[in-house]
């Protein structure tokens, strides 16, 4: 069934966290809301579950209206399954009890229960702890359990609150790639909030990016990296450089920038925005040492001359902080990955090539990106 939001608004003593969301998520779907803390993600899916009324537009499941400012349907009416932060399981319960817990409140039948709790453990491979006490249990176990408690009762979406945040980052990879298989295997519907670009890239079949209560860009994990359309989603979506430019013409090539002096060639995009942005990400730029290299503009690239200022050394790439000397006025460190040692305080060459960078729209700076 599908599950639609429209002009769904949210208000906290006079402030607005959810503002005019519209969403249509399809059935068997894998949707990630993403974005920094205070965006609105996980009061819309607490909106999502009824535990919050909304104050304006509907939310609506196969056509049955869940949410509306002039009615709520109770949670245990919407037969949504939510998986917490913290599992939540409960700890005198065994395993099987815990899973089974939501199938006694809806009153199942013993026959019913045992097979079902059976096989939502086998899908989360979890077979043969139905005796255990979460206690006894690692913390990848208890998330298992607690994903076999929220399937037990096959709803018709499943909520998820950051389940991994708590796991420690070598097992947090590893359930990324199980929880995937679980839920495909599931073939259910599922939102998932996360703060954390990685997650959201690698597991949902489509991204929602949240900026202040608001809707910032919707896509694939392709399409919200390689082609943001505004400056927060291409500074949160990744690392990236964020050049202020004036645009000065367009020609075969693609859009001409003029960064603080230095003439960029950039895709082709819409140039009459209001704030142009280029944005640059640091795999598309390329360092060399200066004397296989002098400063110049051709047709291809964009040499520029720099000093390195930090470097930081990370396994298959080292990660550098280079200023370049001809970005007179405003001027901006640029981030560069590269296989190649450099020295901090080496002069390089810095190359960008023609159509590395992308336009985008401005209007919101890092620093506010990174208070709220």
């Amino acid at each position: 069934m599908k599950l639609q939001l429209e002009h769904v608004f949210k208000r906290f003593d006079k402030k607005e966290v959810l503002q005019d969301i519209n969403l249509a998520i399809d059935e068997g779907e894998f949707i990630a809301l993403l974005g920094p803390s205070g965006c609105g993600k996980t009061t819309l899916l607490n909106a999502l579950a009824g535990f919050l009324d909304i104050d304006g537009g509907q939310i609506a499941v196969g056509g049955e209206v869940w949410s509306s400012a002039q009615s709520t349907l109770a949670p245990e009416r919407r037969n949504v399954g939510m998986v917490f932060q913290d599992f939540a399981l409960w700890p005198h319960l065994t395993v099987f009890e815990n899973v089974a817990f939501g199938l006694k409140v809806k009153r199942k039948g013993q026959d019913e229960i045992r097979r079902r709790v059976h096989e939502v453990l086998s899908i989360v491979q979890m077979t043969g702890y139905e005796k255990a006490f979460p206690h006894q249990l690692s913390g990848g176990q208890k998330q298992r359990i607690a994903i076999a408690r929220a399937l037990a009762p096959n709803p018709t979406v499943l909520l998820m609150d950051e389940p991994l945040s708590s796991l420690d980052a070598k097992l947090r990879e590893q359930m990324r790639w199980d929880l995937l298989s679980i839920i495909r295997a599931a073939r259910i519907t599922t939102i998932y909030v996360t703060h954390d670009q990685v997650e959201a890239l690698s597991m949902a079949d489509r991204i929602v990016l949240l900026n202040s209560g608001r809707v910032e860009q919707v896509g694939t994990a392709q399409e919200l990296y390689n082609a943001p359309k505004t400056e927060f989603a291409a500074y949160f979506m990744g690392a990236s450089n964020l050049l202020q430019v004036n645009v000065e013409s367009e020609d075969a090539k693609g859009t001409v920038v003029n960064w603080n002096g230095v003439k960029l060639y950039v895709r082709t995009t819409d140039s009459k925005l209001h704030r142009p942005v280029v944005l640059l990400r640091p795999s598309d730029i390329r360092l060399s040492k200066l004397e296989h290299a002098r400063e110049h503009q051709n047709g291809t690239t964009a040499s520029l001359v720099g000093n390195v200022v930090q470097r930081a050394y990370q396994g298959a790439t080292w990660l550098y902080q280079v200023m370049p000397s001809q970005a007179r006025g405003d001027s901006k460190l640029l981030e560069v990955w590269s296989q190649e040692e450099f020295d901090e305080g080496q002069v390089v060459s810095i190359d960008i090539p023609d159509n590395a960078g992308k336009l985008v729209e401005g209007g919101v700076t890092v620093q506010a990106v990174q208070d709220r």
